[in-house]
């Protein structure tokens, strides 16, 4: 398969279709915007009052938002991919799906019809989550669509293994009705603060010209390492990072466009009190701090596919095909403020595959940096999985990261929240981890009361970890086999699937349990 993956051709995404005697370059005459609400009251089985309610507390997505995601308007020459491309900044915004946009033939041109629906987006609600002999529980009020112009806002208090906290974020994806966009959070926790602020120009569509902003991040907190589940090892943390950035698209063709970015970068941290959970002493990490230059390349291609039935059964998502890769290279030096010469290092690289039903991918990674030329606190990540789309159907994954030379203050642990399933999170300790995933899963119903899809899926997974730190590794391959429910929530934007899972380990110890929202991969 990861030959298949690597060699295969593929054909650029089948852009939206145009009418007969409609041609690209036609010019556009008309946008007409159709708009709908989380149900249709015109259908007898959502029309009752629940379902006028809930409509009634919801704020449709104002035209006016969704007008300023297009990248087409009124004179413009029609053009297929902007059209394909405008629909996925509209799905992407997390709570317009589906859409549809589609062409017809008007006096003196196109018209073009941009259909919607919205998902409910406000979520008053108590958090419960369960990992084997890990919870967190918490109160939350968030709105991903805050009256009905995009933005986010949320209230989110929590108590979990590591501290309880209470957040507020607010995010702009249209800054001031332009395209900046603006984010910011605070949070205060039983063991210190975190603070994040960003304003950006990003690169919105593939023929942006240009882009740039500023970011900044500050936490100061306690952070522990894990063995066999429970705390083993920590003490406090105070980091600090920020970006200052711009960026050019270079010379591209219709379908692959290439950016170059330049910057200023800061990454500082400071460590203090490490120590053991009962109190004996425990290596404090090294300080460091970077600070200079920062050089980016971004490769993309337009190519995408919309699927159903990938994570979720009803909803569209869209997959890109690539093969699209970035490499990031941030020179610290003395001279700029940085306490010696490094190299802050990150790339990736993603390779999809349409085949029928089946979706196949191919991911790869590198995240750390160089002192004085030498690898030191990084991490490698591969990624190769499969999964046949729709109602029902096999999927699996392998995924490996491995470590070099890690900070102190990191490690690679392997349990419930990686994907083996079988053990508590971060159970088995590690400075280098691969697990891989075999599921068969299985839609059971439509639609349920207009609200949510069920189906039920087995699985296996198995995994190991190698050069632990604090606690035991897994010794060799560990298994687990297990079975559970999954729920996908249909008409809400913010908590999209459930899924209740019991699995059994090949130890004999007994079964773990989860509820956890989000597929596994």
């Amino acid at each position: 398969m990861l030959a298949c993956i690597l060699s295969l051709s593929v054909a650029a995404a089948v852009p939206v279709a145009l009418p007969p005697g409609v041609p690209a370059g036609t010019p556009i005459v008309a946008v007409k915007i159709e708009r709908h609400n989380v149900f249709d009251l015109s259908d007898p089985g959502s029309s009752a009052w629940p379902y006028r309610l809930a409509n009634s507390l919801h704020i449709v997505t104002r035209e006016r938002f969704i007008r300023s995601l297009l990248l087409f308007k009124v004179g413009d020459p029609l053009d297929p991919a902007k059209l394909a491309e405008s629909a996925r900044l509209l799905r992407a915004t997390g709570f317009l799906s589906p859409v549809d946009i589609r062409v017809r033939k008007a006096d003196g041109g196109a018209e073009v019809v941009v259909e919607t629906h919205d998902q409910w987006t406000l979520e008053v609600s108590f958090n419960y989550g369960v990992y084997g002999n890990r919870q967190k529980a918490g109160l939350s009020l968030a709105d991903t669509n805050f009256l009905g112009w995009g933005k986010t806002l949320a209230v989110e208090t929590e108590s979990n293994e590591e501290r309880r906290f209470f957040t507020v974020a607010y995010t702009d994806p249209l800054f001031l009705g332009t395209r900046w966009r603006l984010g910011a959070s605070r949070q205060d926790a039983s063991d210190g603060t975190a603070d994040a602020f960003k304003l950006e120009y990003p690169f919105f569509a593939l023929d942006t010209p240009r882009a740039g902003g500023v970011e900044f991040r500050r936490g100061s907190l306690k952070e522990w390492l894990y063995a066999a589940g429970h705390r083993a090892a920590g003490g406090d943390a105070t980091r600090r990072t920020m970006q200052v950035w711009g960026g050019l698209k270079l010379g591209s063709s219709n379908t692959v466009v290439n950016r170059l970015t330049l910057g200023f970068f800061v990454d500082t941290a400071r460590f203090a009190g490490w120590t053991y959970r009962g109190g004996a002493p425990f290596p404090t990490p090294t300080d460091y701090a970077l600070q200079g230059v920062q050089v980016g390349w971004e490769h993309q291609v337009d190519r995408w596919e919309v699927v159903q039935g990938f994570r979720a059964w009803v909803r569209q998502e869209d997959v890109p095909l690539g093969p699209n890769w970035e490499v990031t290279a941030g020179f610290s030096l003395p001279a700029l403020g940085g306490d010696a010469g490094r190299v802050a290092l990150h790339a990736s690289t993603h390779r999809g595959v349409l085949r029928g039903r089946w979706y196949s991918w191919l991911d790869g990674a590198v995240d750390g940096r160089l002192d004085h030329g030498n690898p030191r606190n990084t991490v490698f990540h591969l990624e190769v999985g499969t999964a046949r789309t729709g109602a029902v159907g096999w999927r699996g994954r392998i995924a490996a990261d491995v470590g070099h030379e890690l900070d102190r203050d990191r490690q690679l642990t392997l349990g419930a929240d990686v994907g083996l399933r079988g053990w508590n999170p971060d159970f088995f300790d590690g400075t280098s981890r691969v697990v891989g995933n075999a599921e068969f899963r299985r839609k059971l119903t439509g639609e349920v009361l207009h609200l949510a899809v069920f189906g039920v899926g087995v699985f296996a997974d198995a995994g190991k970890t190698w050069d632990p730190r604090v606690g035991p590794s897994t010794g060799g391959w560990r298994a687990d086999v297990g079975a559970g429910l999954t729920a996908e929530i249909t008409r809400a934007a913010i908590l999209r699937i459930v899924r209740l899972e019991v699995a059994f380990p090949d130890d004999g110890s007994g079964p773990v349990f989860l509820a956890t929202g989000g597929s596994l991969f």
